[in-house]
């Protein structure tokens, strides 16, 4: 089904016929310059997605404010047969976040609020633990807010369920205290945009929906553009979510999910094009270019150090070249948007199948247009192969590695090579050596890179970022008899939720009010992991056990209380 424009038309031109079987082809060359590479070229990147029965992408790709390529490939819904097109609307997740932000930058120009504003000033109802926290640190992901998401989950609910603006901000109100102070780290939050939402529609009057129509999507002619605020909306030209099946094949991902801000917003190729090319002639607002430069700076901590993160936009380097990208994944939806501004060349991506990686697609496309401006990449081994690493280094390695909090790695040896499982969920998959302390895995993103540290071997999986990890001590055993010192019923008033854990088939289990039995995994004395966080207990001067902290990744130090015996 393929689908792509001609750079030499004006995309306001273009009246093409769509077929769901044939190319939209509007002129019969659709390639503006020489040196582009042969359409089936771009067309094998997304061989795997170009079937009538998968799920699959979207591709734009822009230059010089033109459409110099898109195509669908796989269908946008499964059940009525309908393929993916560069009109085809799709949940852009967190990609959302530039169009929230530059709400923002928006309503600073016009004078109803300032960057350095407290969000108190617009969100009476947070605690005071919120007192010092700046709409610039929500923007810029350093406010140190517990993660909204995260704490719905921690409860044990599902995050493809309906979450009533209000609920989420009763959350945050729960909160007894910040993950860190304000200004002094960087940890992307979504319960940060959340509240960026609720301070556009008390700043401008508006909701983030109508705000951002009137003064963003409709002045660029992005009509198939919106916050999604209401979940019984119908959205023409809509592509379903979807994910592997336990059976074979996909399954629709259904959800009630309706809040905006941190994610939310529904768009298209042409209309991202737009968006895209705004970023060279800026017509939004009053300051011209200088919109731009503002929601391209990146942010900095309050000690000056500068951050990889501008307003809802990442500015980096690939190969060389300057980068601006932000991507998104949630409920069956991945997307990307990658903007190269010196080559005034973009690349757009957006699926529908929750497997794929459009970051790395992104990236193969830009590699045959940028060819001769990309820095080269070392030619790397052939599938399988590695650097050969004598044994007894191999074996300095094996351990447990808590790489995030909730994320223990357990590198084990095979053969002569190492694995890597996740404790608690997946099963063991090969690293590859690229030399004798780095690694690589064909099945998760990012290098293993071993350190040596004074406490001995240290891992830092570049995913997660640059904290390297200290080897974990070797966990206690325990038995039945162990785990009766944790049975009961624990209560937490900031997740508003209960646990209960007791031993059940001689395994330590625990229930959350909305979730279902997990085990606990043992790491550490009265540590545990619990879900896709860690429980550290606590116990009283008797060593009677009175409560615990849950951390997960973007959450620290949630208190439950245990109830009395």
């Amino acid at each position: 089904m393929p689908r792509f424009l001609s750079a030499t038309l004006s995309l306001a031109l273009l009246t093409p016929v769509l077929s769901s079987t044939g190319p939209w082809i509007p002129t019969s060359d659709f390639r503006s310059r020489s040196s582009d590479p042969d359409p089936k070229a771009i067309d094998a990147v997304f061989a795997a997605y170009d079937h009538t029965n998968t799920p699959g992408c979207a591709l734009g790709v822009f230059r010089d404010e033109r459409i110099i390529y898109a195509r669908g490939y796989g269908m946008a819904d499964l059940n009525q047969g309908l393929a993916i097109t560069p009109r085809t609307v799709f949940y852009l997740a967190s990609m959302s976040k530039q169009f929230t932000a530059a709400a923002i930058a928006l309503l600073a120009e016009q004078g109803k609020l300032s960057l350095e504003d407290p969000i108190r000033k617009y969100v009476p109802e947070l605690p005071a633990y919120a007192d010092p926290i700046t709409i610039n640190q929500l923007v810029h992901h350093t406010s140190g807010i517990r993660d909204y998401l995260g704490l719905w989950q921690m409860s044990g609910r599902s995050i493809a369920d309906e979450i009533p603006e209000e609920q989420a901000l009763d959350f945050l109100v729960r909160q007894k205290a910040l993950d860190f102070p304000p200004g002094t780290k960087w940890s992307y939050s979504n319960s940060g945009y959340l509240l960026l939402t609720i301070i556009v529609k008390r700043a401008s009057g508006q909701s983030l929906r109508e705000f951002t129509t009137a003064n963003m999507f409709a002045p660029l002619g992005m009509t198939n553009t919106h916050f999604h605020d209401d979940n019984t909306m119908i959205v023409p030209n809509r592509a379903e979510g979807y994910q592997p099946s336990a059976k074979g094949g996909f399954e629709i991902v259904r959800t009630s999910f309706a809040l905006v801000g941190d994610g939310g917003l529904y768009s298209t190729i042409e209309d991202l094009f737009r968006w895209d090319s705004n970023f060279y002639h800026n017509k939004l607002g009053s300051r011209g270019q200088a919109l731009v430069d503002q929601v391209y700076t990146p942010g900095t901590l309050s000690n000056g150090s500068p951050l990889t993160y501008g307003f809802g936009l990442m500015p980096g380097k690939y190969r060389g070249l300057p980068v601006i990208e932000h991507g998104g994944s949630f409920i069956g939806y991945r997307t990307q948007l990658m903007r190269f501004p010196k080559e005034r060349f973009s690349v757009a991506v957006l699926c529908n199948d929750y497997t794929v990686n459009p970051d790395g697609l992104a990236r193969k496309v830009a590699d045959l247009y940028l060819a001769d401006r990309l820095e080269p990449v070392a030619a790397a081994p052939a599938a399988g192969a590695g650097v050969s690493v004598p044994a007894a280094k191999l074996d300095q390695l094996v351990g447990r590695y808590e790489v995030m909090t909730g994320f223990i790695f357990d590198i084990a040896r095979r053969g002569d090579g190492l694995t890597f499982q996740q404790i608690g969920g997946g099963f063991p998959s090969a690293l590859r050596s690229v030399s004798d302390t780095v690694f690589e895995s064909g099945v998760f993103p990012g290098q293993f890179i071993f350190h040596t540290t004074p406490a001995g071997p240290g891992l830092n999986v570049t995913v997660f970022g640059t904290d390297v990890a200290p080897r974990m001590a070797t966990a206690p055993t325990l038995g039945p008899a162990d785990f009766a010192a944790y049975n009961g019923r624990y209560t937490s008033d900031e997740l508003d939720t209960w646990m209960v854990i007791e031993v059940r088939d001689g395994k330590l289990m625990a229930r959350s009010r909305y979730g279902r039995w997990m085990p606990l995994t043992v790491v550490r004395r009265d540590a545990f992991l619990v879900g896709q966080g860690i429980a550290v207990f606590e116990r009283d001067k008797q060593a009677h056990v009175t409560g615990f902290k849950y951390s997960a990744a973007r959450t620290q130090n949630l208190r439950f209380v245990r109830a009395a015996m």
